[in-house]
């Protein structure tokens, strides 16, 4: 029979996991490391946003279809980060119907969006 953790038991997990001085140490100890890796993805996610907002500038999309459209670029960017090649371009093939369909945005834009990301989803039949 399985034991399911009640709320309280992964509070009380938490709580002792996660004291003060313990947690400021390991972020001590792994600061030079965390640092430059933080810069470099900060870097990279202004630089898709600034891709992605010209684009929709120049398609003339505002509001919250175009934060849409941001999340759409920058989910796909995570994925890319992890998996290349023919991987992304799956991931890209999954998405750009989801956020078609979920949030009602134009395929082309997001293809479009997809291949300054990945370079080269084709647009679906």
């Amino acid at each position: 029979m399985p034991l399911y953790r009640s709320g309280i038991d992964m509070f009380q997990k938490y709580q002792a996991k996660y004291n003060p001085t313990v947690v400021s140490t390991r972020f001590t100890d792994v600061q030079g490391v965390a640092l430059p890796r933080a810069q470099s993805g900060l870097n990279a996610v202004a630089t898709i946003r600034e891709m992605v907002r010209d684009y929709l500038d120049s398609k003339g999309i505002t509001g919250g279809e175009r934060a849409t459209y941001l999340a759409f670029a920058l989910k796909l960017w995570k994925h890319v980060m992890r998996q290349g090649g023919s991987a992304s371009d799956k991931i890209a093939s999954g998405l750009i119907p989801y956020f078609k369909n979920a949030y009602d945005l134009d395929e082309t834009l997001l293809t479009d969006i997809a291949n300054a990301i990945i370079v080269k989803v084709s647009p679906s039949p």
